[in-house]
């Protein structure tokens, strides 16, 4: 089918006369950092990625506007926990091994909890302005994904000063994408198709069938990464959506059949004999027999081990955020350190226990925003609260395997919590206006002359007039 452009472009033209320029090109800016938002090889300057330049830019936009969108509902639960986050974070920063790398941390908290959570909740106040910022993250994330398998199929496209695209399993490469490492490619392709699936749900098929095709390549490349984390954050990730959706079993069926078709399509066309395959993974991971070849999961049940010794110590102040004081485990076979692969151990070493306070705070109130009234399946649900709720379990359940503080991927499902609006009520009628029920006067009776009761013609039973007589 033919794709229509004359209708899109009327509709543009029409909002851009409509709405404020700031706001209208601020709401485009956003789009394009949701697309940016997991290609992380795109650096605006050193330690300013594309897409948070590109936030920044579009939230000046926004408050220079004179006409901004209506404001968001109140999120004082949210706002708690940041300025609980910020506090604790100086606090931590006065113990850390590097006083300014620390702080540098609060202030990406800064940008990440205050302004962009601002912009995208002010932003994207609709549904369908909130299905177009997640189709950009799915069309940025689906690129990666290309880039990935092109890595490993054609060795195209691969990391400067690093042939073996982001390290080798087994002699085998793994794809990193646009990304900086094959566990952060893991975690995007996750999401990605996690939204991808939630918008098929709600969209034409038939229509939007490239949506299909991005689950395909991202899947592909999520295989390709050899992150088992990544995989394991999918298959909860979508369980979570079709139980949240209340998705029929003759579709789950599809889905399950297409990730398996796409399965073999890769390990039996694209990358044949290879070691990346899901069950060889896992082996690998949890392989705990020691040396070199320890598997993933030993390593992160060590920087636990370790961090909690630290946690014992300091449990109120904490250590600091700066890398060097989260580098808390050495791999003396690989001579690489390791911050805790926990984002609860993480929040609590780094930050004192009121940092992991705000953590708990943060969150719950994005789930409480989703859940709550049960509106997800009520009579005024949106159905896109069940693809933002199952994207917040998948970025939590990943965040508990891997050091995530501030990351971008990790708090944006959180954010986009804040997007949904719930209907308006009807407007309560005044006091005034309520009318006390009045009981029915009393109607006069119909009497004959000498007072008795007046026989009407068409009544029934024994009080019914008789029949005049023709004269």
């Amino acid at each position: 089918m033919p794709v229509q452009l004359a209708p899109q472009w009327a509709a543009f033209k029409r909002a851009a006369r409509h709405e404020d320029l700031f706001v209208f090109v601020s709401r485009g800016l956003v789009y394009v950092g949701m697309f940016f938002l997991t290609l992380l090889k795109f650096k605006a300057s050193k330690g300013l990625n594309v897409s948070d330049a590109i936030f920044l830019v579009a939230a000046v936009l926004l408050l220079l506007s004179r006409r901004p969108p209506p404001r968001a509902p109140a999120t004082p639960a949210w706002y708690v926990g940041a300025f609980i986050f910020l506090l604790s974070g100086v606090v931590a920063s006065t113990q850390a091994d590097s006083v300014g790398g620390s702080l540098l941390v609060v202030v990406n908290g800064v940008y990440l909890l205050f302004i962009l959570q601002f912009l995208l909740r002010q932003q994207l106040n609709n549904t369908l302005r909130l299905q177009r910022a997640i189709g950009a993250f799915v069309f940025g994330t689906t690129l990666s994904g290309l880039v990935a398998i092109l890595q490993i199929d054609f060795h195209l496209f691969l990391p400067v000063g690093n042939l073996a695209a982001g390290g080798t399993i087994g002699g085998n490469s793994r794809a990193i994408g646009l990304s900086t490492q094959p566990n952060l490619l893991g975690v995007a392709l996750a999401l990605g198709i996690v939204f991808a699936v939630g918008l098929l749900f709600e969209l034409n098929k038939r229509k939007h069938w490239y949506l299909g095709a991005c689950v395909a390549v991202m899947v592909a490349a999520l295989l390709l990464s050899g992150s088992v984390s990544g995989e394991a954050t999918t298959i909860l990730g979508l369980l979570v959506l079709f139980v949240a959706r209340g998705a029929p079993l003759k579709t789950v069926a599809l889905v399950a059949l297409s990730l398996a078709a796409v399965y073999v399509l890769v390990f039996g066309v694209i990358d044949r004999g290879s070691h990346l395959d899901p069950i060889t993974r896992i082996e690998k991971t949890l392989n705990s027999s020691g040396g070199s070849n320890t598997g993933t999961f030993q390593l992160r049940i060590d920087t636990i081990k370790t961090a909690w010794s630290g946690i014992v110590e300091k449990p109120i102040v904490g250590h600091g955020l700066d890398q060097k004081t989260l580098a808390v485990f050495f791999d003396k076979y690989i001579y690489v350190y390791y911050p805790p692969h926990n984002v609860i151990i993480l929040y609590w070493f780094g930050g004192g226990i009121f940092m992991l306070l705000s953590l708990f705070i943060m969150m719950g109130s994005s789930f409480n925003r989703l859940l709550s009234g049960r509106r997800m399946r009520g009579e005024n649900r949106d159905p896109m609260r069940a693809v933002v709720f199952a994207a917040c379990v998948a970025s939590l359940f990943y965040s508990l395997q891997g050091p995530e503080l501030v990351d971008r991927w990790m708090w944006v499902p959180f954010i986009l919590a804040f997007c949904f609006r719930d209907p308006a009520r009807p407007p309560a009628a005044s006091a005034s206006e309520i009318e006390l029920p009045v009981s029915a006067p009393d109607l006069p009776a119909v009497t004959a002359g000498n007072g008795g009761p007046r026989r009407m013609r068409g009544t029934v039973g024994r009080h019914a007039a008789p029949a005049r007589e023709p004269s």
